[in-house]
């Protein structure tokens, strides 16, 4: 017989690798479409998920509260504020930080400043979280309170006495930060995007919430891109897309948040001489003018509703801009006007 060439005996074996990547290439097709549910005949163009870096703020806020954890722990701050030499003051802060009151108040003022500061780590799981990192050794406070005040008739365990140990803010900071980064890693990888040959669709699935929204493209109205300083410098941006109906639209109100009316020492009175109401009447202009509030109509860049901080920015806004013009009535009556034509 005829021996067989080496191009011979690879050609099965690369016909199979073929067949292979073609099987695999439609099951993720498959599972890509249950995903979106699209609808008979709908193909989909692009998907895309968040940049890594888009929840940036997400994984430095966990090493800041690493950082509090840290210098909360007691043999750092007495490493920072006392030795040899140090003084009475010194002494004296240290006994006044070295305590779990302390650190309460400064995660709680961390966690109202994250909330007030409206970035995109101000949302409400985000907040839940800080909020519960930050009561935690109230669980110890009160453990002591109650071995202090019961005495013996508490129950207690080991030599320290109470049912629970010291905190520990460096195993509690480790364990607080590293379960957030591993919350935000899987908050950012629920979320996904996908651009059909009908619709826009976004995806939300994280942890037990899903969401699911499917915007015809005949109902945006505009397409936009923001880019961050971060977003510019990484090679990532938001695109939002606007609808009649309001979807990438926030109400935000702007002012500062203070009783609507004047005080009553400031309220004209029947003794009062025109000296003392024109006074009283130029405070309460005044305080109106500080306690002024105002409504405003902001994009919202919320990656639920939105391409949040994407990769590949340029080729996904360009193809929604011209399904967009495709779609929209001005195409639709060329096309009619071009048929009639040809009639």
């Amino acid at each position: 017989g005829v021996p067989m060439t080496e191009e011979a005996t690879d050609a099965p074996a690369a016909a199979k690798e073929a067949s292979a990547s073609v099987e695999q290439q439609a099951s993720k097709h498959a599972n890509l479409e249950k995903k979106f549910r699209t609808i008979t005949g709908e193909e989909i163009l692009r998907h895309t998920r968040p940049s890594f870096m888009a929840f940036f703020g997400y994984y430095l806020l966990a090493i800041v509260m690493m950082g509090v954890h840290w210098l909360f722990f007691k043999d750092n701050l007495a490493g920072l504020l006392t030795n040899e030499d140090s003084s009475g003051l010194s002494t004296f802060i240290f006994e006044i930080l070295a305590n779990d009151l302390t650190f309460m108040a400064v995660m709680l003022s961390l966690t109202w400043f994250n909330r007030m500061l409206n970035a995109s780590t101000s949302n409400r799981w985000l907040t839940v979280w800080m909020l519960l990192t930050s009561i935690a050794p109230l669980l110890v406070v009160l453990d002591n309170w109650l071995t202090s005040l019961l005495g013996d008739s508490y129950p207690s365990i080991g030599s320290a006495g109470g049912l629970l140990p010291e905190y520990n803010y460096l195993i509690a900071g480790a364990c607080f930060s590293g379960a957030l980064v591993v919350l935000t890693a899987l908050y950012q990888r629920s979320f996904h995007y996908a651009v059909t040959s009908d619709a826009v669709i976004f995806d939300h699935r994280f942890l037990l919430v899903r969401g699911h929204r499917r915007i015809l493209f005949e109902k945006i109205s505009e397409v936009l891109v923001e880019r961050t300083m971060l977003g510019t410098m990484l090679g990532f941006a938001t695109i939002s897309l606007l609808t009649d109906s309001g979807i990438g639209l926030a109400q935000e109100t702007r002012g500062v948040a203070a009783a609507s009316s004047a005080p009553d020492v400031v309220q004209p009175n029947e003794d009062d001489t025109n000296a003392e109401k024109a006074g009283k009447s130029v405070i309460r202009r005044i305080l109106g003018l500080i306690t002024y509030q105002r409504t405003v109509t902001t994009i919202s860049p919320d990656p639920k509703l939105c391409f949040y901080n994407v990769r590949g920015w340029q080729d996904t806004k360009q193809l929604l801009n011209e399904l967009h013009k495709k779609h929209s009535q001005s195409s639709q009556l060329d096309e009619l006007k071009a048929a009639l034509t040809q009639d």
